[in-house]
């Protein structure tokens, strides 16, 4: 009985992945502008201090179980997660969503107890999966058919990944390709300390260089990763799973003493954020967002050396955030707060900017896509950018002293950085070296469509570094219970050695072709420094085919979005030159 999924889904139910405001201070004022009153993106998390200045104007709350009435103790997660969806980080000021954001309760906070302590709770009498599918329901019932992105920063502790996709996970492949949504899912946060065996007392931690340590952490990481893994639902093959980068906007600090940071001068996850992979060894976490700057404690007296990651945020790292007023204070406060729920608010965050550039920008013809293909358009270009920037190096060389197989060596990058890094300006941002060219459409059983990409003359014309990344997503319809759980299988068909050749570029360091086919999200890079030798005006082809399905044949058209970049660096007419050769073009300088 102990394999029924029935059985597995009776536990103590879920709760959200840590937060906790940590330091905090007056919030500043905003101005309140006009809102599109029709939802894009929604938010399903616990009940949220309604009346913040941050969230208030925004928020359109769904409460069919009166969770309201329940919450009476601090109500933390649901306003933070708010507010970095409304705002992003509040450490810089930036334009806030222009619509109105759907948040359906799934959760309330409970009285603290004599400590002091509230813990943000499902109720008792429902299972969660029962109350993801009723929630998803009850949002089309209600009339918000034109929400095509939700917010699900929620993790469950006592469920990570093993290699059995979780009941939660399955309900939200399920309601992706069933309802055209896109969640957008937090990794998971995973506490406790690690045992640095390269020092024996602190004094030989705090004497040692920043190389040695950061180099430390991460076999001590490597040594537990079977503890570390994905939280129920992040295994979800539908879904986007975002990691915490350790990164923000707040300005580097000294540290108080017995702080540490964990990875100096290097691009790397948080060390609580957790770790991949997926389901058959996909690419989980898909990416990574800023999550704040966690530091390490330092354990004073233990031998070896421990550390453990903080999970306060404080003004020495953290995504600011609107948080609860405590007794006796106003209603406009804030704090900062650490980890992957952050970081997956902060994605919904920029797929809504990203939703709001291509109705402004391309108008009747994004706006007649069906909402499968807008969500599967938003999961391709929240994930385009990303890029392991040179971590993959310092991985490599810490992990395999001694090298070995080279696949092997890029699934263990790719364990800690999935697809790799997200910086939410990149993925909006407009620059004249470099173009982006999207598309959306659906396939049916093993069918293709191919693109051809515009190849800007400088390509051939100088040996300056340039660089083409493709990303392809889709929805996939799922087989509980059997060897191929998805059914679906979308393919970009590689380059050839002849139009690498003639672009002159190679392919980029990532994750191995086959790991990338394993999930629902493709995401190929080629760079190089070498002359090509197309003729002027000739453009490559790029393939998507649909292989044979999976397991009985499917009659559905499978949505996809695709997203290719060609750049070439500080080359000021790259942008222009592809625009020209464009048959649909954006209204002005498109920011995607």
């Amino acid at each position: 009985m102990a394999g029924l999924d029935p059985i597995l889904s009776i536990m103590p139910q879920s709760r959200s992945a840590t937060i906790e405001p940590g330091e905090g201070e007056q919030a500043d004022a905003l101005e309140q502008p006009e809102l599109n009153e029709q939802p894009v993106v929604a938010i399903f998390d616990a009940v949220p201090q309604q009346s913040h200045p941050w969230i208030a104007n925004w928020l359109s709350v769904s409460d069919p179980q009166d969770l309201e009435a329940l919450a009476v103790g601090p109500r933390v997660h649901g306003t933070a997660m708010a507010s970095i969806v409304v705002h992003g980080d509040r450490n810089v000021v930036s334009r806030p969503i222009g619509r109105k954001l759907y948040f359906r309760a799934l959760m309330y906070a409970p009285a603290s107890d004599p400590f002091g302590n509230s813990r943000e709770r499902f109720v008792d009498d429902r299972l969660v999966i029962d109350l993801m599918v009723e929630a998803v329901r009850t949002m089309r019932e209600e009339g918000h058919d034109q929400i095509v992105a939700v917010n699900l920063s929620l993790g469950d502790p006592n469920k990570q990944y093993s290699g059995r996709v979780s009941a939660w996970a399955r309900a939200i492949d399920y309601l992706s390709f069933r309802y055209d949504v896109l969640f957008i899912i937090s990794s998971g946060n995973v506490g406790g300390s690690l045992q640095l065996d390269d020092y024996q007392h602190a004094d030989n931690f705090r004497a040692s260089t920043d190389a040695s340590r950061k180099s430390a952490l991460l076999r001590a990481l490597d040594v537990v990763k079977a503890d570390r893994r994905l939280l129920a639902p992040a295994e979800s093959v539908n879904a986007l799973s975002v990691g915490a980068w350790h990164r923000d906007s707040l300005d580097a600090l000294p540290l108080p003493n017995g702080r540490y940071v964990g990875f100096p001068e290097c691009d790397m996850p948080n060390v609580s954020s957790a770790l991949g992979h997926g389901h058959k060894s996909a690419v989980k976490p898909d990416v990574l967002f800023p999550g704040g700057r966690e530091h390490l404690i330092l354990a004073p007296v233990n031998q070896p050396v421990n550390v453990s990651p903080n999970a306060r945020g404080t003004r020495f790292g953290g995504i600011r955030v609107a948080a609860p007023s405590l007794p006796g204070q106003a209603q406009d406060y804030s704090a900062w707060t650490l980890g992957s729920s952050a970081s997956a608010a902060y994605a919904t965050h920029t797929a809504h900017l990203i939703y709001e550039v291509l109705e402004q920008e391309y108008g009747d013809v994004f706006a007649a896509l069906p909402n499968s293909q807008k969500a599967v358009l938003l999961k391709a270009l929240l994930a385009h950018p990303a890029t392991w920037n040179t971590s993959d190096a310092f991985i490599i060389a810490t992990k395999f002293p001694v090298q070995v197989n080279w696949d092997q060596m890029r699934r263990e990058v790719s364990r800690h950085l999935g697809y790799g890094f997200v910086w939410p300006p990149d993925a909006l941002s407009c620059a004249a070296d470099r173009a982006t060219l999207w598309a959306a459409g659906r396939l049916l059983p093993e069918e293709a469509v191919e693109y051809r990409l515009p190849v800007p003359n400088d390509f051939s014309g100088t040996a300056e570094l340039r660089s083409v990344r493709a990303t392809l997503a889709w929805f996939s319809p799922t087989r509980p219970g059997h060897q191929s759980y998805r059914a679906s299988k979308l393919r970009v068909i590689p380059l050839s050695d002849n139009v690498k050749s003639a672009v002159g570029v190679a392919p980029a360091v990532e994750p191995p072709w086959t790991q990338t086919e394993a999930g629902t999200l493709i995401h190929r890079r080629w760079s190089g420094q070498a002359f090509g030798h197309l003729a002027a005006g000739s453009s490559i082809s790029l393939q998507i085919q649909r292989e044979k399905d999976q397991g009985p044949a499917l009659d559905d058209a499978i949505p996809y979005g695709f997203a290719v970049t060609v750049t070439m660096e500080d080359n000021p007419a790259i942008y222009d030159e592809v625009l020209s050769r464009v048959a649909v073009r954006p209204r002005s300088r498109v920011q995607v």
